[in-house]
Formats: structure tokens, C-alpha cells, sequence
């Protein structure tokens, strides 16, 4: 922000950074006070404006932007978001009071949301995520390095933080290893939790067994080349990333929590475990004993390749009416 001469902008983040830490859980509220006297108001009106984020984002175009028409996202559980110290009710009372319509993105963080701001439920849309399965499928058919593993391959995408589940990842695969089956997990992302996984999984000698494959670009072609993906995750609303793998046809193993009981039907779509680190070592053990069942969830996810088709057309009955 410096370079581009937009140096009151990067005071204020450096600032609310600051307030944020001295605040209670992740200072959403003190540091959205500093941001909003930095940040200036749109001059021009607008017909729709639409805010994708959470959060600041809700904020932003709720106080500073002008528009006939508001819409708000919400991509959590706000139940469980609350427990880690994120949310701010106060600013999202504000911003959604201030909005037409307030979509998420799953009926589990719809009935959340609306546990905490029932007076809005009449607002509350849902609209799943959704992805572009050509495209998708286009780019996995892109070269990447093949490593020449031979055992089985497990794959997850995922930003290396706690609510992912990816410390349950590494737990579960060593395990696997210990129980002699051959795997290599390749976990795609970068997070926090990056340093403490590197320390954790050197000292379980899985160096050879889970690999941080940091961020990529085009992760779909290392999802292709998977026998099984797995989404480990402790809290989700509607997961892009198992869409991904259903539009790549892999057996899926994902955890129990209700997002991805709406995602996935355990036993024709995928797998549904505990979500604790020996129920991923189970689900996924299950997949490696049988290619039977590998198989049967492959079919079975051909049949799923035109979900969600009328999510874009729910959308723009929002921006129209």
C-alpha cells in the first residue's frame, strides 16, 4: 500500500492490527473502528452493491457505500464462530439492518445466523456454493510433477489453520502409517499452523508420509491424481473445495459436522466420519481396503455433476427484483 502511495490506508490496517490485539478474541470490533476512519466513502451511487465477505467487507458496504440495493454474505456457522472469538453481533446487527437481502451459503448456517439475529430471518436466503465443473475439469488435465509414489494417495486443500482440521490430518495419517498401510497425504495450502505442523510431523517421521505442498495455483490436477480426498474440517457452511473433488469424481471422506452431511450422502457420495483423528484414520482406511467401494463412489459422483444448477438464477432474482 506504501509503494502506491496509499499511506493513510496502510497506517490504518498497522493500527487496527494493534487494537485487534488488544482486544477481546480476534478484535473484529476494535479493529473495524480504526479501519472506518481510514477508509473513505464511495462517491457514486449504485444500483446493487454486494458484499462477498464476511465481516469487514459487510461492514464497508454497509456504512460506506451507496445502492438502491444491499446484499450480505455469510460463509460460516456463526455459532462456532463465536466460540473462536471472531464475530461481532453489534456490527452485524448494523450491517444487517442496513441490507435487503443476507445470503448464505447452507441451510446449517442459515438456522445458525438465525439463531442469533431472528428478527432478520425473513431476509436470510440460501444460495449454495457452487463451481464451474468444465473449468474445473479443464485444469486438472494440467502436467504437474509426478513424485513416482506408488502406495495410495490422499489429497486435501485447505488453509493451515485449527478450524480446518488439518492438525486431526496428521494425526490420522501417522495412524495409518503405523497400522503399515503405504500413504502419502498431500495437504495444498498455507496458514498459520504451518511451522507447528512441520515440527509435528518431523518428530512422527512422516516426512516421506504428509507433505506441506504449500499453495498452488491450479490445485485440481493433484486432487485428480488422488485415490481418495479427504476434508478434515472442524467447521464449515458449504465447502468449495469438497465441491471441487465431487466435480473430479474422487472418493471423499469428510468429517460429521451438519454442513457436510448436506454436502455428502455417507455411503453413496462419499464417506461421513467422526470428526477426530481416528475417525479419519477409519473412513480412510475403509477406502484403502476396498476399491470396491472406491469404485462405487466414483459412479455415484458422475450422477452428481449437475447439483446446484439453479443457485446462479436464485442469485440474480435477488439482483433483479
Amino acid at each position: 500500500m506504501i509503494t502506491e502511495g496509499r499511506v493513510s490506508l496502510a497506517a490504518g490496517k498497522l493500527l487496527g492490527s494493534f487494537a485487534g490485539k488488544l482486544s477481546k478474541g480476534k478484535g473484529v470490533g476494535a479493529r473495524w473502528e480504526v479501519y472506518r476512519r481510514f477508509l473513505p466513502k464511495l462517491k457514486s451511487r449504485y444500483d446493487v452493491a454486494i458484499s462477498y465477505l464476511d465481516f469487514f467487507c459487510n461492514y464497508y458496504v454497509a456504512e460506506k457505500v451507496h445502492a438502491d440495493k444491499k446484499i450480505m454474505y455469510n460463509h460460516m456457522d456463526y455459532a462456532y464462530s463465536q466460540t473462536q472469538g471472531w464475530p461481532c453481533p453489534r456490527l452485524e446487527r448494523k450491517s444487517f439492518v442496513s441490507s435487503d437481502y443476507i445470503v448464505t451459503v447452507a441451510d446449517s448456517a442459515r438456522r445458525s445466523l438465525e439463531s442469533f439475529f431472528p428478527e432478520h430471518s425473513d431476509k436470510i436466503r440460501v444460495i449454495h456454493n457452487r463451481v464451474s465443473n468444465a473449468t474445473v475439469q479443464r485444469l486438472s488435465e494440467e502436467p504437474v510433477d509426478n513424485d513416482g509414489f506408488q502406495g495410495t494417495r490422499v489429497a486435501t486443500v485447505a488453509r493451515l489453520c485449527d478450524e480446518k482440521g488439518v492438525m486431526l490430518a496428521l494425526e490420522a495419517c501417522s495412524q495409518i502409517v503405523s497400522e503399515g498401510y503405504p500413504i502419502r497425504w498431500y495437504l495444498i495450502g498455507t496458514g498459520g499452523l504451518q511451522g507447528e505442523l512441520e515440527e509435528r510431523l518431523k518428530r512422527l517421521g512422516l516426512e516421506q508420509h504428509f507433505m506441506l505442498m504449500g499453495e498452488k495455483q491450479n490445485p485440481y490436477p493433484y486432487v485428480k491424481g488422488a485415490d481418495i480426498y479427504v476434508q478434515p474440517s472442524k467447521t464449515e457452511a458449504h465447502c468449495i473445495a469438497v465441491e471441487e473433488a465431487i466435480a473430479l469424481q474422487r472418493p471423499i471422506v469428510v468429517t460429521d459436522i451438519p454442513s457436510f452431511k448436506q454436502q455428502i450422502t455417507d455411503g453413496e457420495t462419499g464417506i461421513v466420519v467422526p470428526a477426530h483423528a481416528q475417525g479419519l484414520a477409519e473412513g480412510i482406511t475403509k477406502l484403502v481396503r476396498s476399491k470396491e467401494l472406491r469404485d462405487k463412489l466414483t459412479v455415484q459422483l458422475s450422477y452428481e455433476q449437475n447439483r446446484y444448477q439453479d443457485e446462479l438464477n436464485k442469485f440474480y432474482e435477488l439482483i433483479e427484483c
